[in-house]
């Protein structure tokens, strides 16, 4: 097991790759809420842990929260955050 961080701007489809966007904008989320991200990963079997009152290095200005996830060694973040992303769009259409 290991254990991978979610920054909320991983999946935001309003930040450029270089502010930290991990997918392309088509997969990508409008504004995702830190919550929001935690329950989905609850509700896909994932032991996750809501870590608040955090800056993304990137921003330290802006105090946004992570996400830590317990998962197997053959899942990749870029996979995971994937995964997520369409969660989330499904739910949205």
């Amino acid at each position: 097991m290991k254990e991978i961080i979610i920054w909320p701007v991983y999946l935001d489809v309003g930040k450029s790759r270089k502010e930290g966007r991990k997918v392309s904008k088509e997969l990508g989320i409008k504004t995702p809420k830190l919550k929001n991200i935690y329950n989905i990963l609850i509700k896909m079997g994932y032991t996750a842990e809501l870590i608040k009152n955090k800056s993304y290095p990137k921003e330290p200005w802006e105090t946004v929260g992570y996400i830590k996830v317990k998962v197997n060694d053959d899942v990749s973040k870029t996979e995971l955050i994937k995964k997520i992303c369409k969660k989330v769009n499904k739910k949205n259409i």
